[in-house]
This record gives C-alpha cells, structure tokens and sequence, in this order.
C-alpha cells in the first residue's frame, strides 16, 4: 500500500459494526460484518481486519479487567469491552 491509499477497519460495538478510520468512526451502523465490509469498499477503503470483530467481543463478554485511575490513582474494575473513552485510565475519558 502507499501513503495515498485509504484504509479503515471494521469494530463491533455490541450494538452494531461500524467503520474506524484511525481514532474516529462512522456515523453509520451496519447490522451485519458483510454489510459493514461491503460499505467500506463501496467508499473505496481497504479494510485492514478481514475476521468479524463481534467473534472477539463475544469471547470477552463477562470478563473484568483491573485498570488504575488516572486521576485518584485508585484501581478500578472494568469490563475487557469498555471503549478507551469510558475507561477512567485513559486521558480521553477525562479530557472535556
């Protein structure tokens, strides 16, 4: 690939797959990887992951991991899915 081709990856969210382009995402949610995948070449990107996402999220539903707090520097339990912005570890989450 060169630097002028475009590229995204499929996510799953747990409610939908949508497209990623680097930090940001689409504003659209696509019921179906296929759907998802079929948009993004549609739009001329090529998708960097070809596995369906949800596979992973799914393997993780239930599980916990212990993250410290950026702010207090208390530790704190938190699900494997919680997205970088909803994680208190993470300068995103406080960030206003």
């Amino acid at each position: 690939m060169t630097s002028d081709d475009k590229t995204c990856t499929i996510r799953f969210d747990g409610h939908g797959y949508y497209l990623g382009f680097g930090p940001t995402r689409s504003r659209q949610n696509y019921k179906t990887f296929a759907g998802a995948l079929r948009a993004a070449c549609r739009k001329g990107y090529a998708v960097l992951n070809t596995q369906d996402p949800k596979v992973e999220y799914l393997a993780n539903e239930g599980k916990t991991k212990i993250v410290t707090n950026l702010i207090s520097g208390k530790l704190v339990r938190i699900a494997v899915n919680t997205p970088h912005y909803c994680d208190p570890s993470t300068e995103t989450y406080w960030s206003s």
